[in-house]
């Protein structure tokens, strides 16, 4: 009999000790988060396109995003382009605001200080400076606040229909104290009537001490929130096969050539299954096939009113 070791590289071992942790320990009401089910259908870029515009498509649906723009700081007559928001970073923001408006029954959300919470939440330091990790959040909020969403989908006579989806009505800017800073960010936002109302409607539960575990991987984030929504709708009898080509479609990003995204997929499929042990899948030839799955939070724990 031969013993096998296996090497686990750090962030494996910890993503498994937290597994433990969540298995051994019981569920609590501020471990349950909340996601609109677009936002876990149709994803923001991994990385900054540096562009104005970027589209990525879904079965028949697509999202179109243009960035937004402000009043330049160093000169209030002169507007910047805000940029697009991309990587982990805005996903959780999304995530968190989200679930700030379930939770306080409101579309207004405190930016400014629940973005400090939401950091040590994430075992991040809230620090600031040049590198410090809360400008770089600041940045992404700020672009995630000003960005402008359209979906795409299949017209009523064979076109297609633009909706026009803005997830935010209104943001109040705070002028860095050093203009040579350059980084503005919102201290409250207030999400649309239609995009709070449809989140009260198609708010999908999730464990936040899941998501913690992948919160440096964007596209690890998008896997876990689309499982959470799907595996839990498909018929027991009749699984999902989702061939290559359309899990590049939706998780792709920028990553060219299907060689090099299989093996990134297969990576971060593996981080999201760790964080979602209850999903069943495997490979086949052409794709994988996902089967019917307990959702990550039962009925029955739902707190929502």
């Amino acid at each position: 009999m031969h013993n096998i070791v296996i090497n686990l590289r750090s962030v494996d071992r910890k993503r498994l000790d937290r597994l433990h942790e969540r298995t051994t320990s019981p569920l609590v009401s501020d471990d349950i988060w909340y996601i609109h089910t677009v936002l876990a259908q149709c994803f923001l870029p991994y990385r900054d396109p540096n562009t104005r515009d970027w589209m990525r498509q879904n079965g028949n649906y697509s999202i179109i995003l243009t960035s937004g723009t402000l009043r330049n700081p160093k000169d209030p007559k002169q507007l910047i382009e805000a940029g697009l928001p991309y990587g982990p970073k805005p996903r959780l923001f999304q995530s968190y605001a989200c679930t700030q408006a379930i939770k306080l029954q409101s579309p207004v959300i405190p930016v400014e200080c629940s973005m400090t919470a939401m950091m040590r939440e994430l075992g991040l330091q809230p620090s600031g400076g040049k590198e410090g990790p809360i400008r770089t959040f600041k940045e992404q909020i700020t672009r995630f606040a000003s960005c402008h969403f359209t979906i795409v989908g299949p017209g009523p006579h064979g076109g297609d229909s633009y909706i026009k989806a803005p997830p935010i009505k209104k943001f109040d800017v705070w002028f860095p104290p050093d203009p040579d800073q350059g980084t503005l960010w919102p201290s409250e936002i207030v999400l649309t009537d239609d995009y709070y109302y449809s989140l009260k409607d198609h708010a999908v539960p999730f464990d936040f001490r899941a998501l913690r575990t992948i919160q440096n991987n964007a596209r690890a984030q998008d896997i876990y929130l689309w499982m959470t929504q799907r595996l839990c709708r498909i018929d027991e009898i009749k699984p999902l096969y989702m061939h290559w080509k359309e899990l590049h479609e939706m998780f792709g990003g920028n990553l060219k050539g299907m060689r090099r995204f299989k093996e990134t997929f297969r990576i971060d499929l593996t981080a999201a299954r760790v964080a979602y042990p209850d999903a069943k899948m495997e490979e086949y030839k052409d794709g994988f096939i996902f089967r019917a799955s307990r959702p990550p939070i039962p009925k029955t724990k739902l707190f929502v009113k």
